[in-house]
């Protein structure tokens, strides 16, 4: 005999005089078959929760009993249809046309789970086993899985962490809830990844938004958990066309992008020429409103002025800042006459040795004839489009122009050197 039919043995005889009465454990009667099983005791996977039964059908019984028995709790469950455990969730029943017997469970709990034995006292006794598996959906513990909420400074590493639970032990998978890939070790990118933990170096401000940790372990349902991942960085700000000139009595946009996280507070200023140069917050009039509109981290500026007066001419800044710094960029107003665009003159420039980071290539920059613009002299700044207004209203297209304080800003060209080039090439 095996130890743990030993072990059943043992605890069927304790009882077997107060169940079976006095004769004691089960014979075989002269000239009667031995009890038989029809066949074997099933197996069950249940969800926690949930009832299940196990059947033991036996042929020739005659005066012998049987008995249920957790093996793994050395515990009697029941013998025949009386129940010998005090937990309530079990109970015996007994099908006399169909010879079973029949033990059930209510309620399945993970500690239910294990061997349970039948077992018929004759003797020599029989036995055989059924297993109950009690599985459990997965679950996200908190206490072991990060924040649900994170905030990180640009060009740091961050992992989060997702710690599952259940039976079997559940697979964890990350994605981004938008479904863009998640970028990991040497900017490798993947659709998800698997395992409880997710490092992302070097994040990047593209990186923000929310992450989802899957916890699966084949019984339903899989459950998730949301975590939002706040990249922190100054503010970025850059313009379109940094100089426009406008006839008197049009309308032009600017328009202004920013980024920056925390989010920036923003705002137009205007310089106000004075001696000391300052700038001076523009509120909104009649003629000259601001309006945006934002997505993410990203901000959309726009200022626009309508029936253009000379005392509109000026530079006017877009601002942003926020916790980590400010940034800045600049549109420059300029007048046109109407009929411009018939004595514009296009020319390629090429700049001096000497000029601080000059283009490795030669620029086609568009130079304002004096005859056409107030005032006379011109100005050239390294990305920059001019743009010439002559209808009544313009919205200034975009083109990869960055201006920002705080971060690396474009170098602005000394207007001497676009007029000498022009008059050596007019003296050509």
């Amino acid at each position: 005999m095996t130890i743990e039919i030993l072990i059943a043995f043992h605890l069927l005889l304790q009882l077997s005089t107060t169940v079976c009465g006095a004769g004691g454990i089960g014979t075989i009667v002269a000239g009667e078959p031995a009890p038989v099983f029809l066949e074997p005791v099933n197996n069950v996977t249940v969800v926690i929760g949930r009832d299940i039964s196990l059947t033991c059908a036996v042929d020739h019984l005659g005066p012998n009993k049987v008995a249920w028995i957790h093996l793994d709790r050395h515990m009697i469950v029941a013998i025949h249809q009386h129940l010998v455990t005090r937990i309530p969730r079990y109970s015996a029943t007994h099908d006399a046309h169909r010879n079973t017997w029949t033990l059930n469970l209510r309620g399945a709990q993970p500690e239910d789970a294990g061997r349970y034995l039948c077992q018929v006292n004759s003797n020599p006794m029989i036995t055989q086993v059924g297993i109950v598996d009690v599985v459990v959906p997965p679950a996200i513990v908190d206490a072991g899985s990060s924040a649900s909420h994170i905030t990180v400074r640009e060009g740091l590493s961050l992992t989060l962490t997702c710690r599952g639970d259940g039976v079997p032990a559940p697979k964890v998978t990350w994605r981004r809830e938008d479904g863009r890939p998640i970028f990991f070790g040497d900017k490798k990118k993947e659709a998800s990844i698997e395992g409880d933990s997710l490092t992302l170096n070097k994040i990047g401000r593209t990186e923000s938004g929310a992450y989802l940790c899957i916890a699966s372990n084949g019984v339903p349902p899989s459950v998730s958990k949301r975590i939002w991942v706040d990249v922190e960085f100054p503010p970025m700000v850059w313009v379109p066309a940094q100089i426009v000139g406008l006839p008197l009595g049009g309308s032009v946009t600017f328009d202004c992008f920013t980024e920056a996280q925390p989010k920036a507070i923003t705002y137009w200023t205007r310089m106000t020429g004075g001696p000391s140069d300052s700038d001076v917050v523009l509120l909104p009039s009649r003629r000259i409103h601001a309006d945006s509109t934002s997505s993410g981290y990203r901000t959309h500026m726009n200022l626009t002025i309508q029936s253009f007066e000379v005392k509109d001419i000026g530079t006017y800044r877009c601002v942003a800042k926020n916790s980590l710094g400010e940034a800045e960029g600049s549109v420059q107003l300029m007048e046109t006459e109407p009929e411009h665009s018939n004595n514009e003159m296009i020319v390629d420039v090429e700049f001096a040795k000497d000029v601080q980071s000059p283009p490795t290539t030669p620029q086609k920059t568009t130079i304002i004839p004096r005859s056409t613009v107030k005032p006379s002299t011109s100005t050239w700044q390294q990305g920059n489009r001019v743009q010439f207004i002559s209808n009544n209203s313009h919205s200034t297209g975009r083109q990869s122009t960055t201006r920002n304080s705080g971060l690396s800003l474009l170098p602005r060209w000394p207007d001497v050197m676009i007029l000498l080039a022009v008059t050596k090439l007019l003296l050509l």
